[in-house]
């Protein structure tokens, strides 16, 4: 199996989680959806000068001054989204009622791209709180700039005043005695005074250089809570999640779900897939073609091998095998062989216990010799015969590897043209590798959704010891039934004897 082939069985094999880890996330993101409180934005564009209002520039300054602008506007983009600025203007904003955290929350400012513009964008419950938080922001911005440089401007100012002032009074103390000196002292004078002027020109300038170019807007649309994202982040969030629960099953299920997987862990083939019936019954129709699937199958096997005597086996109890061989037992007959089954499992007996036959003498009796094996023969119907357990020994193992045990099994090679042998499962048990070996051929039984995927590999491991091959598997699993070929009803598909 490719790693394509691998993903699409795992997938498919969590299709139902996938389905339901899907519809879950949807559903969730619908109704976070519906019980989100609804979100509001307005947004407001502020203008940085590019130079100083009143002043003529030629083409090169007027691309310094927007290029000095753009920069500006970034900065004053992030101050905005300053939390000491925020602090600062948290008084004058909403009449004081938000909190530091939630102006943070709610105001959003960035410079657009290119331009000496920023845009100042608020959240709130409603247009119109939208609109009045944006408008408090800008113009408390607008207004902060303009304070900021009129102070700065008072200062140089102020500064340039004392300056011109100190040289006043030099000026009065010389009079006529120094005319050079006065002369120098003037021209010094005059030249503050033009720079004084200049400061105040810029101070209304840089008091002007922000203005509220576009007024807060709020669409009556809310911005939160977005339900086709959230839909799609539920669907996107459902499948992810879907598909790595199906990835963790497949690593967590040990189970065994497909025919393909059987023949990948054990290397053989699968001999016939065996509809799950409540119980075996000669005349259903549907298990009876399978039947008829595995005997044909073994028949094309023993052209290479001779398969007169096959041990039928499975890992655990409860999977399958007393049924099986039943089943190819009555395929066998129809096929006009002389077929002997013979119940192996002296500990469980079920195969005895099937026909009725559990307290009758059977197989360790023909051994210990209190019987013979004419006499413990039973015919269930022409053609098919049934040797049963007999009493259980204290020691099967040893009664089975008995010379007299080869003895028994060539006795029945010479009367019967299929002998057939219920083995006791394999795990922890050595009877079942005791039987192989007097057998032709081993067959193991496995179930859809009990056997495990670890332990095919493991029944082998316990029969590598016996020189007898495992010629293949036989696997029940639910099946559906086309009724086109067999419209007899069957009545249960649920479970099946040992």
């Amino acid at each position: 199996m490719n790693d394509q082939q691998r993903i699409g069985t795992i997938l498919w094999g969590g299709k139902w989680l996938i389905a339901l880890s899907l519809t879950l996330s949807v559903a969730l993101a619908v109704f976070i959806t519906q019980h989100s409180k609804k979100v509001y934005a307005a947004s407001a564009i502020i203008q940085v000068a590019s130079s100083p209002s009143g002043t003529q520039q030629t083409g090169g300054d007027q691309n310094q001054g927007l290029q000095a602008a753009q920069t500006l506007a970034t900065e004053y983009a992030t101050l905005i989204r300053d939390r000491n600025f925020l602090s600062e203007i948290r008084p004058q904003v909403g009449h004081g009622v938000y909190t530091l955290g939630t102006l943070e929350n709610a105001i959003t400012a960035s410079a657009i791209k290119d331009t000496a513009l920023i845009k100042i964008t608020a959240e709130e419950a409603s247009p119109d709180l939208a609109r009045l938080l944006d408008s408090d922001v800008a113009n408390a911005f607008v207004k902060s700039v303009a304070t900021d440089a009129a102070k700065r401007a008072a200062a140089q100012k102020s500064q340039i005043e004392a300056q011109i002032s100190q040289l006043t009074g030099e000026l009065a103390s010389l009079g006529s005695s120094d005319a050079e000196r006065s002369q120098s002292l003037r021209l010094a004078r005059a030249a503050l005074t033009q720079q004084l002027a200049q400061i105040e020109a810029s101070g209304i300038a840089q008091a002007n250089s922000v203005t509220l170019t576009a007024p807060p807007t709020a669409s009556s649309a809310p911005v939160k809570p977005r339900p086709i994202l959230n839909i799609l982040a539920g669907v996107l969030l459902g499948l992810l999640l879907g598909v790595g629960l199906a990835w963790l099953r497949s690593r967590l299920d040990r189970g065994l779900h497909t025919a393909e997987e059987a023949e990948e862990l054990l290397g053989v083939p699968v001999l016939a897939a065996i509809p799950l019936r409540k119980r075996f019954a000669p005349d259903d129709p549907v298990v009876g073609e399978a039947y008829d699937i595995l005997r044909a199958n073994l028949a094309f096997i023993s052209m290479d091998q001779a398969l007169q005597v096959i041990t039928f086996t499975s890992f655990n109890p409860g999977e399958g095998k007393t049924s099986t061989v039943e089943g190819l037992a009555y395929a066998a007959v129809r096929g006009g062989m002389s077929v002997l089954i013979v119940d192996g499992d002296v500990r469980t007996a079920s195969l005895s216990t099937n026909f009725g036959a559990r307290a009758m003498p059977g197989l360790t009796s023909v051994i210990v010799g209190t019987s013979s094996l004419d006499e413990a023969i039973l015919e269930i119907e022409p053609g098919l015969y049934l040797l049963p357990a007999g009493p259980t020994p204290p020691n099967p193992p040893s009664l089975l590897t008995s010379v007299r045990m080869r003895e028994v099994v060539a006795q029945m090679r010479e009367e019967h043209t299929l002998v057939i042998f219920d083995s006791p499962p394999v795990a922890h048990l050595a009877d079942a590798s005791i039987l192989a070996a007097v057998s032709d051929g081993v067959a193991l039984v496995g179930r859809i959704g009990v056997t495990s995927r670890a332990d095919l590999p493991g029944a082998v491991a316990n029969l590598r010891h016996s020189p007898t091959p495992t010629v293949g598997l036989v696997l029940l699993r639910p099946q559906l039934i086309d009724e086109t070929y067999y419209p007899v009803a069957v009545q249960s598909r649920d479970s099946i004897t040992a």
